[in-house]
């Protein structure tokens, strides 16, 4: 027997990217171990790491190209080659393209795994349509993404491992997403880290928390509107930060609501010089960003030109800027001040954004926040005080921003942030920048470069489809951003620039702007984890809706089985890997090799894209480069991209790791971890002291949000209830009177995915329903019961607008709400012919709706709608097995002995008893 071999690998069965070691004999992967922290690896993996041999040996693989043989869901399938399947693929593209455009096709989004989501991109750019990515991403990365409005860059979250002295989470379970975090969330409040959780349920993490408000879902912004009322009332906030750093002191006008500028009080003045009253001086005075100035102080501009030159020359400067606030000028921050507008010098009452703010919030006392969100006023007051008193405060907005108040929330939360002054600050616990212009040099291109995710031509984006239904999130904000802001940033999952899911769907069912008639999904498990499953259902079985659906995935999901093409792709065991960071900049990037050959005929995504590129190069040669938009179509070395560089990943890697880092790929996966050239450490923090400035329009951190102004938004967070609420719907109310919250985690599960691994289903076999023991009662439900949720027919839901469970009381809930805990179950023991793999029985996604969505972004409120319980039947339970069984859990269990399964599911009757 040939001996055992130890590969440094990687497990990116989520966002964290644990180093770990993989046993291999024989070609044949036999167990996943952690690597130790002297290694620099974590030390420990969890569950989902431990069951990698049955992830790349499960039965449920797709291992071949297929074809559908019969309707789509029926399983029926035919093996095809992978180059008769891309070029048939390529025909349908072309074809479709040319007779209604190619924003004809739109790309679902998927979980935001580093090295994937900008193949995805890529794809996008190569067919021509700006439509890549909605769904999930109006909801994951998006409200993260979303804070570069108020900062000008993504602020990274420390998850609460630094320690800071407070933590405080809303709706975000570390130990179930992030299973080796809890270890350092641990030693953070044995050190003495205070913790607050706002969650509607008390899972392992509230439960340990300092105080845990059972908050009712959706009803988070106004909290944070209660609490930004007792800084500002107490002023417990960093006057210096506030006053000198963010836009909060310059003048709004209360005719226009928009800022006061220069160029509103004089002809000829500046628009980018901003107005505010100088208290020391009783007048009018201005900060100017383009001079990088205060009026009366030094200009910043030469030493600002000075540090963008060292940015492109990738050079580290660390002298302060002298564009300081200068001594005897103190910006108001409350008042009412009067101003001489236009030619006519028309009298103009202005406000500072701060005094704006403050009369927003004033009507937040605890007793109202309270009446609003369920919570006791006295616990509101008291947490309120905690976070005055604290410093640092470490805010992690969580999950229960997947509202539709959603722009609103993370506004607020980034004012919590800036009053606190935890805005790139490098303290144990402070929030950094995670890219920072021009202080911050950037030594690889990023993942945004590499996927020419702002590619096309202007007046195509513009087709981007909720581009103006929803300008914050799909477009015209990204737009308008980068006007100012001369870098793109590193990711291009989370960027402002995708297309809207209700928009989508219109689109799809109506032909209104223009009819979607493809869909491309690069490993995205899509109809599981959007809402609105009934309509989706409906547009999939219409051929003449629907003409083309291509997925590639590793399992044969029921996105899969809805598919005109499968393409088997790869786990992260059997392709070499670069890491393109999520978030952050770094000066290196790390390198894991691949544990396992391919499974049969798997093949990495980027392959089926550079296929896919080259077909259609032989019917337009446009589809080389031609689409690209060239101004912003590079790398950020400034040189002109191509589509596909290579045939396969590994040799566009080569090309990139000798380019920027002066190795081979090959060496660089011996080297584990490689720095650039020339690299110096950039400063941890405080980078906004260096520039001058804040990368935003107005120079400052964006308290007033200019993009929201501009966009027709309130530019100050402003409370919505809920679109679909008892307070909002009591129409609906009447027969639904429990509010519905979904997604909260079961260890060992990543959005859809891993049920088909009998290691995880005996962790978790079924999903769990979290409701009061009270609430149960008079729903006439106990413990352990199968039940049915159901929401409103409203919204397209019918019928698919119930679906079953097991009640459970073993986390604390809030009362009057339901918790469908793990969204986007299937039963992959299941056939294809028993509701797609039981794609209806247990998919939270079949409650949701997307009508209505967030003004801003689009997002729909999966964690705050209506519903109500009530048992299953002896007959319902009859007819849906819902407990897995010991054979179906064998039948997932891979054969043993042998080196690589090759009968593929389809191969077999797909649809059995």
């Amino acid at each position: 027997m040939e001996e055992a071999k130890r590969i440094y690998n990687h497990c990116r069965a989520c966002h964290l990217n644990c180093a770990t070691y993989a046993t291999v004999r024989n070609g044949r992967l036999e167990r996943i171990d952690a690597v130790p922290p002297e290694e620099g690896g974590t030390g420990k993996v969890c569950a989902r790491a431990i069951a990698g041999p049955q992830l790349a040996y499960s039965p449920t693989r797709v291992r071949y190209p297929l074809r559908r043989a019969g309707k789509r869901g029926e399983g029926k399938w035919e093996r095809v080659s992978w180059d008769q399947a891309v070029a048939e693929i390529a025909r349908k593209v072309y074809d479709l393209s040319n007779e209604h455009g190619p924003e004809t096709f739109v790309l679902p989004g998927r979980t935001g795994r580093h090295d994937m989501g900008w193949i995805a991109h890529r794809i996008a750019r190569t067919i021509g349509t700006p439509n890549n990515y909605y769904g999930a991403i109006q909801v994951c990365f998006l409200p993260q993404f979303h804070e570069q409005i108020t900062f000008g860059s993504y602020l990274a979250q420390n998850v609460g491992t630094a320690p800071s002295e407070l933590f405080v989470t809303f709706g975000i379970e570390t130990n179930y997403c992030w299973p080796v975090l809890a270890g350092a969330g641990s030693a953070a409040k044995t050190a003495g880290m205070k913790h607050i959780a706002l969650d509607p349920v008390a899972g392992p993490h509230a439960l340990k928390a300092d105080e845990w408000l059972p908050i009712r879902p959706g009803t988070d912004l106004a909290y944070c509107l209660c609490v930004i009322r007792h800084l500002l009332r107490t002023g417990q906030y960093r006057d210096d930060f506030v006053r000198a750093w963010t836009n909060a002191p310059f003048l709004v006008r209360e005719d226009t609501g928009g800022l006061l500028r220069e160029s509103d009080v004089k002809r000829g003045g500046k628009a980018d010089r901003y107005l505010f009253w100088d208290e020391a001086s009783d007048s009018l005075r201005f900060w100017d960003a383009g001079e990088v100035q205060w009026e009366g102080g030094v200009s910043g501009r030469e030493h600002y030109e000075e540090l963008e030159e060292a940015f492109f020359a990738r050079e580290v400067r660390t002298d302060p800027s002298p564009a300081t606030l200068p001594e005897g000028v103190r910006p108001a921050l409350f008042g009412t001040y009067h101003a001489k507008v236009g030619r006519c010098g028309v009298d103009v009452a202005c406000k500072p954004a701060f005094q704006v703010l403050a009369d927003n919030v004033e009507a937040w006392t605890p007793e109202h926040t309270s009446a609003v969100t369920g919570v006791d006023a006295a616990q509101i007051e008291r947490t309120a005080e905690m976070i005055g008193a604290a410093d640092p405060v470490e805010f992690f907005q969580g999950t229960q921003y997947m509202s539709t108040n959603l722009s609103q929330y993370i506004n607020a939360i980034a004012i919590l942030k800036t009053l606190k002054g935890q805005v790139d600050d490098p303290r144990p616990g402070g929030t950094i920048m995670s890219q920072f212009y021009p202080v911050t040099p950037v030594y690889f291109p990023g993942e945004f470069d590499i996927s020419f995710a702002d590619g096309l031509p202007l007046e195509q984006k513009r087709k981007r489809l909720g581009y103006y239904e929803h300008r914050i999130g799909c477009g015209y904000a990204y737009e308008e951003w980068s006007k100012w802001h001369p870098v793109r940033p590193q990711n291009a999952d989370g960027m402002l620039c995708f297309p809207d899911i209700g928009c989508v769907l219109e689109a799809a069912e109506t032909g209104k702007p223009y009819p979607v008639h493809g869909i491309i999904a690069i490993s995205s498990n899509w109809l599981m984890h959007d809402p609105a499953t009934a309509r989706w259902m409906r547009l999939l079985e219409d051929e003449s809706k629907i003409a083309l659906h291509v997925v590639t995935d590793i399992v044969m999901t029921p996105t899969a089985e809805m598919a005109d093409y499968v393409l088997p792709a790869l786990t992260y065991l059997e392709r070499n890997y670069l890491e393109i960071n999520l978030g952050t900049v770094n000066a290196f990037k790390k390198f894991y090799r691949k544990a396992i050959e391919p499974v049969c005929e798997a093949r990495h995504d980027y392959e089926f894209g550079a296929l896919l590129s080259r077909e259609l190069e032989k019917l337009d040669p446009k589809y080389g480069h031609g689409l690209l938009n060239p101004e912003t179509s590079m790398f950020w070395a400034g040189e002109y991209g191509r589509f596909w560089m290579a045939d396969t990943l590994d040799e566009e890697r080569d090309i990139w790791t000798r380019k920027f880092l002066g190795k081979s790929f090959e060496e660089c996966l011996d080297e584990r971890v490689v720095y650039a050239p020339g690299y110096q450490a950039s400063p941890e923090g405080n980078r906004h002291l260096i520039a001058g400035k804040f990368p935003t329009d107005t120079g400052k951190v964006n308290l007033f949000s200019t993009l929201h102004h501009r966009a027709g938004y309130p530019a100050l967070p402003v409370y919505e209830e809920p679109m679909e609420s008892p307070a909002s719907r009591p129409d609906l109310a009447r027969d639904y009177p429990l509010v519905l919250t979904t997604g909260k985690r079961q260890a060992g599960f990543f959005h859809s995915e891993f049920r088909q691994l009998p290691w995880i289903r005996e962790i978790n076999p079924v999903p769990e329903v979290f409701v009061n023991p009270e609430t149960a009662r008079a729903n006439g439900v106990g413990h352990g019961d199968w039940i049915w949720v159901e929401a409103p027919a409203t919204g397209g839901r019918a019928p698919l607008n119930r679906i079953m469970g097991k009640a459970s009381f073993r986390l604390m809930t809030a009362p009057g709400v339901v918790s469908y805990s793990q969204h986007a179950w299937w039963r992959p023991e299941k056939g294809a012919c028993e509701d797609l793999h039981g794609a209806f029985e247990w998919n939270a996604g079949c409650l949701l709706q997307t009508n209505d969505e967030t003004p801003e972004t689009g997002t729909p409120g999966l964690r705050s709608q209506l519903c109500r319980i009530y048992p299953c039947s002896a007959e319902d339970l009859e007819r849906y097995r819902p407990e897995i069984t010991r054979v179906q859990m064998e039948a997932l269990m891979p054969a043993e002995g042998t080196a690589s399964p090759t009968d593929s599911p389809t191969d077999k009757e797909a649809c059995h008893d």
